[in-house]
């Protein structure tokens, strides 16, 4: 367990140490539950470039607090950042044509942002009890969002992007459901043991309305390693077993009904993507629809475009496949973080996602070291079927929050520190195994 006690040997807390925590927790709210695009898509509020802009404003006396305590920054994160850009720029000038502005900016912006999380989520205890609190809450509120969403299709957008899928403020349902198992990851060690497999089931729950195939994957694939690990309980299985059995019975049964039922303004419930999806949960080898035929054809043009340029790849923003640009200006991307930044760096792009989750967790110590690897496992997955994961702010802001965490679990150990006197008070915690 993470321990999240101050003692006499750590940091000491001072106005800027609450202002830096309220800073890591609004910025959990903005970032993290994606408000920022859904104020900014939805309500014409002002758009997500600014609200970074606001922060790193903000964070002005942060940063220069932080200049007297550099050893609470994430060192391996920090150097992984530094190499990313030097890569970056390396990259646009070794190509025959300068990349377009939009893409130059937007690779700025990213490397900017990671930075910026970097110092707001710098450790401190404090800010850390404050941090793992806080997406807690936001994950209880994303399982009520996604299933009223469900029922009450125009809860948040008068048009789903995707007709069906819950999605909450994240406008995207793989994005959601990728918060959700974050935030379940990052949380689950301040749940009593005998309630973690309750806990998870919950944010299974929370996962299904969304259809994504790839979290729900990932979501078995956590739950099988925290079961081998002992952090859900080992006796719990059988639960989990009659859990998915049951689910299944049902669904099997039910499939051709399930076309019948009706939302709250008396419209089909799911839609023939939906129904396609939960045939997939029945049986994945016998799942088609057309979303899977046209990422196909995405991966399909992007390994194109690595095969001609696998050695200095193809420049910033060649992931898009011109072909698919909208009236927006949006081009589709293959949906493989992998792939994503090969075309664009060439092979040595395939590196770049798997050393950024294994930087997150370096400093991991503790039973933090099993929450990483499940970090790490979760989010190798995503980068199959998501080519976000290293682009969007709501991605980016896990990568530094689990640096936090795995700072504060490498100070904890240095210190000898074992119990957290605040959690234990908390109803959800114990020390039991």
């Amino acid at each position: 367990m993470i321990s999240l006690i101050e003692s006499k040997n750590s940091t000491k807390v001072t106005f800027i140490t609450y202002y830096q925590g309220f800073l890591a927790v609004t910025a959990i709210l903005v970032f993290f539950t994606r408000l920022d695009i859904y104020l900014a898509n939805n309500h014409g509020f002002i758009i997500p470039l600014y609200w970074m802009l606001g922060f790193l404003l903000a964070s002005f006396p942060l940063f220069l607090s932080l200049l007297y305590r550099l050893d609470n920054f994430s060192k391996p994160l920090l150097i992984w950042s530094g190499i990313y850009i030097a890569v970056s720029f390396i990259s646009i000038l070794v190509q025959p044509i300068s990349p377009n502005q939009q893409y130059l900016e937007n690779q700025y912006r990213t490397i900017i942002f990671l930075l910026l999380m970097l110092g707001i989520f710098a450790y401190h205890p404090l800010v850390t009890k404050w941090v793992k609190l806080t997406i807690m809450s936001v994950t209880f509120i994303n399982v009520g969002m996604f299933i009223y969403e469900f029922l009450n299709p125009s809860a948040f957008y008068l048009e789903q992007r995707a007709p069906g899928r819950s999605a909450g403020f994240y406008e995207d349902s793989n994005a959601a459901s990728i918060a959700l198992v974050v935030g379940m990851i990052l949380t689950i060690d301040i749940i009593k043991p005998k309630y973690r497999l309750f806990y998870a089931l919950l944010i299974f729950v929370g996962i299904a309305p969304t259809f994504s195939r790839g979290s729900i994957a990932g979501w078995v694939l956590v739950m099988v390693f925290l079961i081998v690990k002992k952090i859900v309980p080992r006796y719990q299985m059988p639960l989990l077993v009659v859990f998915f059995m049951v689910m299944i019975s049902i669904l099997s049964t039910q499939i051709g009904h399930l076309k019948y039922l009706k939302d709250l303004h008396g419209k089909p419930l799911l839609n023939k993507d939906s129904l396609a999806r939960v045939e997939f949960l029945i049986n994945p080898l016998a799942q088609k629809d057309n979303s899977k035929a046209a990422r196909e054809e995405h991966v399909k043009v992007a390994w194109g475009k690595f095969v001609r340029h696998p050695f200095i790849g193809n420049g910033l923003g060649s992931g898009e496949n011109v072909a698919t640009l909208s009236s927006t200006g949006v081009a589709q991307r293959c949906h493989n973080t992998y792939l994503d930044q090969m075309v664009e760096f060439g092979f040595l792009g395939v590196l770049f996602f798997p050393s950024l989750l294994l930087v997150s967790i370096w400093q991991a110590e503790g039973e933090l070291k099993n929450q990483g690897a499940a970090f790490v496992i979760f989010l190798s997955l995503q980068g199959f079927f998501s080519h976000t994961l290293m682009n969007e702010f709501c991605s980016l802001i896990f990568y530094a929050m689990m640096a936090n965490l795995a700072k504060h679990s490498s100070v904890s150990k240095a210190q000898n520190i074992e119990t957290d006197e605040f959690l234990d008070k908390l109803y959800f915690h114990d020390l039991e195994t």
